[in-house]
């Protein structure tokens, strides 16, 4: 297996790590207050870390020349696409986090840079969540193609 593809298993772990932590928030706030954010957040990790396991499952299941067909095929069509809806929903936490940095700078009376570092973990984490997302959607996509072509390239024991 190539180490581009073992970098996209380790970006697929780290998302799932991501992720989970903010499902458990998500879950633990829901709990707390019941509000929509949390609904929608509940969802949306759930459906980032279930792309990226099933991401490695495809990578360790498939590769190098099994086709995604069947009942796989009709998982990752549907994993593929909410994931793209939910990526908005993604931008919005972001968005609500920077604001709420910003409003906060305002209140303290300091600029946004001058912010203590601990105020940003959770922005930088939303940040970094986005960015694997975009890797792994990326990824899956480029898998499935590798794959499907590795399949037609593939030669049988009688072509030999």
């Amino acid at each position: 297996m190539p180490a581009s593809w073992k970098l996209y298993r380790i970006v697929c772990i780290l998302q799932v790590i991501f992720s989970s932590f903010f499902l458990f928030t998500s879950l633990i706030n829901l709990f707390r207050t019941t509000l929509f954010g949390d609904v929608a957040g509940i969802l949306l990790f759930l459906l980032v870390t279930s792309l990226a396991v099933f991401a490695v499952n495809v990578l360790n299941n498939n590769y190098p020349d099994i086709p995604i067909s069947g009942k796989q095929k009709k998982t990752f069509n549907w994993l593929f696409l909410l994931n793209f809806i939910f990526l908005a929903i993604l931008f919005g936490f972001i968005f609500s986090e920077y604001r709420s940095l910003r409003i906060f700078s305002n209140l303290i009376n300091r600029r946004f840079p001058e912010l203590p570092f601990h105020l940003f973990i959770r922005f930088a984490a939303l940040i970094c969540i986005l960015f694997f997302q975009l890797v792994v959607l990326y990824g899956l996509y480029l898998l499935r193609l590798r794959l499907y072509d590795n399949f037609l390239k593939q030669k049988f024991e009688f072509e030999k």
